[in-house]
């Protein structure tokens, strides 16, 4: 009998069995603060985690970061242990995960979400893969991307918001004031609040879901696609929205609410 083959079964099954081992997990609670003076930009990275920033706080940036690792050692004579970076260029303060560790089913994984209070007049660059990314009243300008999850942003209105998912609904909300706007998604509803001051052209695609506007938008469609676009209160700033499978929103809100 050969016993090549007779081994090889054998082999390939503790291979399997290996492969679907549970691999050791830890967890970390990890804090950071640095002063605002002379920084402009946040800019976080992350593949498998949350994203939370919150635009209450004047004078420093701090964070609090709940790491779960799978398969992945604390490094303690690293900073923040190894799991991420957080270093400052220029005027940005930029938070990343180590690129190695991008999580397999059943291989190393780091999840880190991110609970950031700034002031709120920092642009934000925000991007996970597998995540929620939000943000609450920030005035800066905002660019918040994932792949598989909610984007969900509060902003006064100030400067430009660019918001986009794969996977998820997109929910953006003005307070004060309205400079512009680019949201997108491929599975999930879009929902726009302005204030009922906004000046803005609208441009807005879907494929299946319905349309739903609450200003006296003069809509000039277009045949043939699902394509609408209309001139709202004098259409100073665009507003851009896009979906395949989904709902188109666009309301209006009370002013500083």
């Amino acid at each position: 009998m050969n016993t090549r083959k007779r081994l090889l079964p054998l082999v390939l099954g503790l291979t399997l069995v290996a492969g679907c081992y549970p691999l050791e997990e830890h967890t970390a609670r990890i804090g950071g603060k640095w002063p605002a003076a002379g920084l402009k930009q946040l800019e976080v990275r992350e593949v498998n985690g949350m994203i939370s920033v919150m635009g209450d706080s004047p004078n420093e940036i701090t964070m609090v970061a709940n790491v779960r690792a799978r398969g992945v050692q604390p490094n303690h004579r690293e900073p923040n242990e190894g799991y991420f970076s957080t270093d400052i260029d220029g005027d940005t303060l930029v938070i990343a995960t180590r690129d190695e560790h991008h999580g397999f089913v059943f291989g190393p994984e780091i999840r880190v979400d991110y609970d950031l209070h700034v002031p709120p007049s920092i642009a934000l660059r925000l991007r996970t893969v597998n995540g929620r990314v939000a943000t609450r009243n920030i005035a800066g300008e905002i660019s918040a991307v994932t792949v598989n999850g909610v984007v969900d942003i509060e902003a006064t209105g100030s400067n430009e918001v660019a918001a986009r998912t794969v996977n998820g609904r997109v929910q953006a909300k003005f307070l004060d004031d309205f400079h512009g706007a680019q949201l997108g998604t491929v599975n999930g509803r879009i929902t726009a609040v302005l204030p009922p001051t906004a000046s803005f052209v609208g441009d807005f695609s879907q494929l299946n879901g319905d349309f739903e506007a609450a200003f006296p938008l003069n809509i000039r469609s277009h045949p043939g696609s699902r394509h609408v676009s209309g001139e709202v209160n004098g259409g100073r700033y665009t507003l851009k929205v896009s979906t395949v499978n989904g709902d188109i929103k666009v309301d209006h809100g009370m002013a500083g609410q």
